[in-house]
């Protein structure tokens, strides 16, 4: 009888003293090593070692000149902070990778241990570099898993000089950050067909190395290499030159076009030939995918006078993941294991795969390639139609991967392991989908994916499989069916999970509007819409506008529904989680006292309720606790949630992930109310739970591990919070993508370490980037984007600059109180900050104005014991000090310093602050007095 689930903590901002919003609430591991861990990692040693995908090619010719370029970027010396990276960048098929093998192959005994990374894709750079940690203390990463693998790689290379790392095929520039900017000592090769987008790792040093095709005397000699052990003649050699003219110098072209010619034994003149015969004379410059067209049909022609079995095979290959496709799934692409086999050689044979004894590789040009062909010929063959059939390929690619999945067959339930294992194949479908037919078990593959992907907390995988099964239903159903209405919703709620929630505005607003025309208000699909519509609006900053939609909501369910259905009582519920946001906290406990009292007259009349509405009753009692924090009734809101607590234990167990989130509450409660030894070990346990129910990498094991941050932080272990909030940041960075809001929680996590670390070098460009990254994603008005302007003014304050600080505090006090009215919890922050470095700038009237308001504000809304109004108290007596009224200054820190030593100990950061304060303002006042 509550909104989902929500696990709130620390929110990562300067002085915004983690505000629990009290709803039960999930969203993302970071890893603490052993100090007999990073011992053994700084000890171990690594003597010529080499890890590459694949060897380097023994035909590589020329590129002279790039080679020296990359090696004197690399090891040039570089004035101030940075790393030493190169980004060799160019069009697919121009030999990216082939040129970085070629420079390990070139400069390895200048290395200790050089490291091929596939960086296609989030997860793949931490799982490589997990594989560090096998290789160098094997005993210890047998009982490891991947994160603490990852970690352990990640400290050796840090304690370590002499290695270099090889990006290979970068799609997002932003994964690399962390890893860029924590390890410095080593060197970084990077490859990417994007030319644009690295200025945004920020302080790294990388330089960029553009590649084009190869020049014509160097074209010639590659292709040479391979046509020469046919045809050594001159007749063959000026042949060559011609053709290495006629396909662009592209590399990848090239090696294909020579293995041809090796394979077949034909002369080149004859190829030239047989390749006008298929396409246009136009040349192809600039465009690597026609210029692999050009030679791809006579490939494909000679394949399959060897074996027809392997352009099918190819064909299908090309729907599937072009690094990873497992051999046993591939083996499905043909008739039996040995045809699998004969297949794949001739397909390496003829270069346009490459395998192991596990996967198989294509290029992604040469999938591109095949895609539009099967594709094309497919229009070509039913012209006019809309829905003209499967592309070739496409639906064997579908059947292998749903045979594996569903052994049993297709209206059986699915292999949880095969799923999990071939997820990457269906993220592959789904992102191929050619979105013009309509597969029952496909979109069933999609959606039951998703979802598993999902509750693994990877919502941004997990997106395009959404969108690919709502495409599906619509095509299937029709746009304005049920089941399509159902789709689109789930797309808008994952957008919103995802980080993106204008997006989800955008799915749902038109979606709501169909639903309402077709159902009426009070449809349970309209209820649903509308929620989720209040959903994204409050993630997106507009709080007064959620309140409308959960009020409308919540009226038409009443009167649809009644008074007690369990979906009015959910949406109760979750406007009483936005009146909380908005800063009306009385109404907000006002109204889920309410539901709780409804909830609990149910429970009397139906002793022997079911324990999913049990369930519900424990969160709503869970977000009303959450309440009482908020308003600061801290001993109502820890009774309460050991209460609930009990409740889940018993109803669910103590591992549910319910349970584990009220836990985690209890733990902030208490370090809300100062008692933070015993936080810290309710956060401990948390993790540890979380860690063994939920997996390393799963979001809400990260906000386990960012909640121990920030409590280092608050206590003062400045050392273990700063290397927290940097793996913390690395790893949702990869799990959540480098612009999800909680991603961004993290970075501004990782100024305020810098920050109470000292280092203003690096904590500046950190609030900096926070802010650009939220003003980006989420706009200038989002409640989050004004924390992050707020965090970078009190920074300022705090560098000593409050000339600076002034204007921004008065630009978010006024929007914050535009936005969520003059006393909300931020903007109550934000005046007391503003007052503070009035203060700091001598304008003592003014200061003394504001920190007066907001003591009253604060007293009136939070209480007069609540840790911010005892700083706001504290704040004016430093005024009083300043304006040399220490008679007046003196009374208001004892009486601060008396009620925080009793509420929240003599040991509290804050109590040692207002301590050293009364301390201070006594000397100046027994001086005052003697003089």
């Amino acid at each position: 009888m509550t909104s989902a689930p929500l696990d709130l903590s620390g929110t990562g901002q300067v002085l915004n003293f983690g505000i629990n919003t009290g709803v039960m609430s999930s969203t993302v591991t970071t890893v603490v090593l052993s100090a007999e861990a990073l011992r053994s990692a700084s000890d171990a040693r690594a003597e010529g070692v080499v890890h590459l995908d694949q060897p380097p090619s023994h035909r590589f010719t020329g590129r002279q000149h790039e080679l020296a370029s990359i090696r004197d970027m690399l090891t040039a010396e570089r004035a101030g902070p940075g790393v030493s990276a190169v980004v060799v960048h160019g069009l697919g098929g121009v030999g990216k990778s082939t040129l970085a093998r070629q420079y390990v192959h070139t400069f390895r005994e200048t290395y200790d241990l050089v490291w091929w990374i596939d960086a296609s894709s989030p997860g793949k750079i931490e799982e490589a570099l997990a594989g560090i940690a096998r290789l160098l203390s094997p005993v210890w990463a047998g009982t490891a898993q991947q994160p603490e693998l990852t970690s352990w790689a990640l400290a050796w290379l840090q304690c370590h000089t002499s290695w270099l790392l090889v990006y290979d095929n970068v799609e997002d520039p932003a994964l690399l950050g962390p890893f860029l900017g924590s390890l410095g000592s080593g060197h970084h090769l990077i490859t990417s067909r994007l030319a644009d987008d690295w200025d945004d790792l920020g302080a790294v040093g990388s330089a960029l190395l553009p590649l084009g095709v190869l020049p014509q005397g160097e074209a010639a000699d590659l292709l040479w290499s391979w046509v020469s052990e046919v045809d050594p003649s001159d007749a063959s050699r000026w042949q060559t030159g011609q053709l290495a003219r006629e396909l662009d110098g592209l590399p990848l072209a090239l090696d294909q076009a020579g293995a041809y010619v090796k394979r077949t034994r034909t002369t080149v003149a004859a190829y030239r030939l047989r390749l006008g015969l298929h396409v246009s004379r136009t040349p192809a410059r600039r465009d690597p995918r026609q210029t692999v067209a050009r030679i791809w049909q006579v490939t494909l022609a000679a394949i399959a006078d060897d074996d027809p079995s392997a352009v099918d095979l190819l064909y299908a290959v090309a729907w599937l993941d072009p690094d990873e496709c497992p051999r046993d799934l591939v083996t499905r692409l043909a008739p039996d294991e040995i045809a699998a086999d004969d297949a794949l050689g001739v397909l390496h044979a003829y270069s346009m795969i490459t395998f192991t004894g596990r996967d198989v590789a294509v290029h992604r040009l040469v999938q591109s390639v095949l895609r539009t062909d099967a594709v094309t010929a497919a229009q070509r063959a039913h012209p006019g139609e809309s829905a003209p059939g499967r592309p070739r390929g496409r639906h064997e690619a579908e059947q292998a991967v749903l045979q594996m999945v569903h052994p049993r067959g297709v209206d059986q339930a699915h292999d949880a392991q095969e799923l999990a294992r071939l997820a990457g194949q269906v993220c592959a479908l789904a992102a191929t989908d050619p979105k013009d037919c309509y597969s029952t078990p496909v979109s069933a593959l999609y959606v039951n994916t998703a979802v598993h992907l999902e509750e693994r907390g990877q919502s941004v995988r997990a997106l395009p499989l959404y969108e690919a099964y709502s495409a599906q239903t619509e095509r299937g159903f029709g746009h304005d069916h049920p089941y399509a209405l159902v789709a689109r919703c789930a797309v808008g709620r994952v957008y919103e999970t995802a980080g993106r929630p204008q997006d989800a505005v955008e799915v749902l607003e038109p979606t709501l509007e169909q639903s309402l025309r077709l159902h009426g208000p009070g449809h349970l699909t309209t209820l649903n819409l509308r929620h989720g519509l209040a959903s994204a609006h409050r993630s997106a900053g507009r709080v007064d506008r959620a309140i409308d939609e959960y009020e409308t909501a919540t009226a038409a369910s009443r009167e649809a529904l009644g008074p007690d259905h369990l979906r009015t009582l959910t949406l109760q519920g979750d406007l009483a989680g936005a009146y909380e946001s908005a800063g009306r906290v009385e109404q907000a406990i006002a109204l889920y006292e309410d539901i709780v009292q409804r909830d609990a007259d149910a429970s009397d009349r139906y002793e022997d309720l079911v324990p999913s509405l049990r369930l519900n009753g424990l969160r709503l009692r869970n977000n009303l606790a959450g309440a009482y924090e908020s308003a600061g009734r801290l001993p109502e809101a820890i009774a309460l949630y050991k209460e609930v607590l009990a409740g889940l234990e018993d109803v669910c167990g103590s591992d549910h992930p319910d349970t584990l989130s009220c836990l985690g509450n209890l733990g902030y409660a208490y370090e809300s109310a100062g008692d933070l030894g015993r936080a810290r070990e309710v956060y401990q346990e948390v993790l540890r739970r979380r860690e063994q129910a939920l997996g390393e990498e799963h979001p809400d094991t990260l906000l386990s591990r960012s909640n121990l941050a920030y409590l280092c932080l608050t206590t003062g272990d400045v050392p273990t919070g700063l290397d927290l909030c940097r793996t913390t940041l690395a790893q949702r960075r990869g799990v959540l993508g480098p612009e999800h809001p909680d991603t961004l929680i993290s970075l501004s996590m990782l100024a305020s370490a810098h920050s109470a670390a000292g280092e203003p070098e690096h904590a500046v460009p950190l609030f900096e980037e926070t802010l650009r990254l939220r003003r980006k994603v989420l706009g200038d008005a989002h409640p989050d984007t004004l924390r992050s302007l707020m965090n970078l003014a009190t920074y300022f304050n705090k560098l000593g600059d409050a000339a600076r600080a002034v204007p921004l505090l008065e630009t978010v006090l006024a929007e914050q109180e535009r936005l969520l009215g003059a006393e909300s919890r931020d903007a109550l922050l934000s005046r007391n900050n503003l007052a503070a470095a009035c203060r700091a700038v001598g304008d003592l009237d003014r200061a003394r104005a504001l920190f007066t308001t907001v003591l009253e504000q604060r007293t009136r809304i939070l209480g007069p014991d609540h840790l911010d109004t005892l700083s706001s108290r504290a704040g004016l007596a430093r005024v009083y000090e300043a304006s040399g009224e220490l008679d007046r200054a003196v009374p208001l820190y004892e009486s601060a310093l008396t009620r925080l030593t009793e509420l929240v100990g003599a040991d509290h950061p804050v109590t040692s602050l207002v301590a050293g304060l009364l301390t201070e303002a006594l000397r100046k006042r027994e001086q005052a007095s003697d003089a």
